[in-house]
C-alpha cells in the first residue's frame, strides 16, 4: 500500500512520470490527446496491449478509455469526473499559483482519507459480521 501512495504522490507532482507511464499508446503527438496532452490532464496509463486507450486520474482516480483521436483530454476528464479539483484547473501544473497546488493537495489528502475510512468501515462490518456468526453457532 505504502508503494502504490508513493507512486500516486510521485504521479500527482509530476507531469512527466505521467508521461513515462505510456509504454503504449495508439494515438500520435500531433491529434489532440496526445500522450503530453493525456499527461497534462492528470492521466496515467493503465492499459496493455489488448487494452491500449485506458488511463486513470492519478487525482480521482477517474478510469477511461476508448478514445478517440480528437477527443480532448480536458474535457474529456472534465465531463466525467466534474469535482476532480485537478481537472477544474483546466491548465497544465506548471502555470498552478501556490494557493492552487495547496488546493489540490488538500482535496487530494481528503480523498485519500475519505477512501481510507470506507475501506476500513467495510473491513470493520466484515469482521463484526462474522463474529457475530460464530456467537450465534
Amino acid at each position: 500500500m505504502a508503494d502504490q501512495n508513493r507512486k500516486a504522490i510521485t504521479y500527482l507532482r509530476s507531469e512527466k512520470a505521467r508521461e513515462a507511464t505510456f509504454t503504449v499508446w495508439p494515438f500520435s503527438s500531433r491529434q489532440p490527446c496526445s500522450i503530453k496532452k493525456m499527461a497534462e490532464a492528470g492521466f496515467v496509463f493503465t492499459g496493455s496491449y489488448k487494452d491500449p486507450d485506458s488511463v486513470q486520474c492519478c487525482f480521482c482516480t477517474k478510469q477511461l478509455n476508448n478514445w478517440e483521436a480528437n477527443d480532448e483530454p480536458w474535457s474529456e476528464h472534465l465531463k466525467h469526473s466534474p469535482q476532480c479539483q485537478f481537472a477544474l484547473m483546466q491548465k497544465p501544473q506548471d502555470l498552478w499559483t501556490v494557493g492552487e497546488l495547496i488546493k489540490v493537495i488538500e482535496e487530494y489528502c481528503c480523498n485519500e482519507v475519505n477512501r481510507k475510512y470506507e475501506e476500513l468501515e467495510a473491513e470493520a462490518k466484515e469482521h463484526y459480521e462474522k463474529m457475530r456468526e460464530m456467537i450465534r453457532s
